[in-house]
């Protein structure tokens, strides 16, 4: 093949790949307001993000919110918090899930964090290790900086969906209604019965609702962007997350940095959970395995996702969990699908 020949399929390849993705106006102006952004500009105030086991720094421009930045740490993994956004995207489920992007700390806002580490008397023991982790990250960084993660604030905000985690067992509460309608041999959820997330209400107003068809459909598209991510944090306690929009609630998948991409674990546990699909998600899952797996357009496909380890890990996340959905279906037939 030509040298010209191999050019036009790359250009071809780049323009159809990125017709798969999403692209709305708020995503358009996230990117460019990432792209633009300085976490040390004049506008900008820094404080310390003393909350959760990771740490970070949370920014607001202009006085008022606007995000935090966390480097890599023990707790969060840029580059999942990264992907699963751009993977939800991909899957056409980005409305449940926070958008995210890859940014430097460097210059005076480096200085800053650098102080605030040294500063905080932490007393946590994640916390400990994940702000000495950072102290020789930054030590260690060069004149570009420290690579990290920056998520905007979510109009809103979100509130813990409490039950459904089992924190000590660092799974699914089993019990849950939300729990068993994910599964092919539980029963199917009603597109017509409301409910509403033990948890998620805000202050002297009624319990937003939404359908138990709706809601199951929505947390078990979720668990699947959690098996491709290679997600471990999800059960750890306030990691369930729900959102409220007037008298609807909706399940966030928020805090997403706690999975690692390389690899293939905690896909056991995961095939032990989620039994019942959405059939539109399973498609998506099913044409990202044939783009990761094509030498024309794998390479391509992991940098719209932002991948930055080992895109052969994500396609063989995506067979096996290809295989785990023929293997319900087998078992269950069409009960295998919302």
């Amino acid at each position: 093949m030509s040298i010209l020949a191999l050019l036009l399929l790359s250009t071809v390849a780049r323009a159809d790949l990125s017709a798969y993705f999403e692209t709305n106006a708020d995503q358009q102006k996230f990117a460019e307001f990432v792209a633009g952004l300085d976490l040390g500009c004049p506008e900008c105030s820094l404080s310390y993000k003393d909350s959760g086991t990771s740490v970070g720094m949370k920014l607001k421009i202009a006085g008022k919110k606007a995000g935090k930045w966390v480097p890599r740490c023990s707790a969060t993994n840029p580059e999942a918090q990264v992907v699963s956004y751009h993977m939800a995207r991909f899957l056409g489920m980005s409305e449940f899930v926070v958008p995210s992007a890859y940014l430097r700390a460097k210059g005076s806002a480096l200085s800053q964090f650098k102080t605030m580490l040294n500063s905080a008397r932490e007393r946590n023991k994640w916390r400990l290790k994940n702000r000495n982790e950072s102290l020789a990250a930054i030590s260690a960084s060069k004149a570009d900086g420290l690579l990290g993660v920056y998520t905007p604030q979510m109009k809103g905000g979100s509130l813990e969906a409490k039950g459904i985690a089992n924190p000590p067992a660092n799974t699914i509460n089993r019990t849950h209604a939300i729990a068993r309608f994910i599964r092919a041999d539980g029963p199917m959820p009603s597109p017509g019965r409301l409910i509403s997330l033990d948890g998620v209400v805000k202050p002297k107003e009624r319990a937003p609702t939404e359908s138990e068809l709706e809601l199951s459909r929505q947390f078990s598209k979720i668990m699947v962007l959690d098996m491709l991510l290679g997600q471990w944090d999800r059960w750890s306690g306030g990691n369930v997350e729900a959102g409220i929009d007037g008298a609807r609630v909706y399940f966030v998948a928020r805090d997403n940095g706690g999975a690692s991409v390389s690899g293939t674990s905690h896909m056991a546990k995961y095939k032990g959970i989620v039994t019942r699909f959405d059939r539109d998600q399973i498609e998506r899952v099913r044409q990202l395995s044939e783009l990761l797996a094509s030498p024309a357009t794998a390479v391509e496909m992991a940098s719209r996702l932002g991948v930055r380890s080992s895109r052969h890990s994500l396609l063989e996340r995506a067979k096996q969990i290809l295989e785990h959905v023929k293997a319900q279906e087998r078992a269950h037939g069409s009960r295998a699908y919302f």
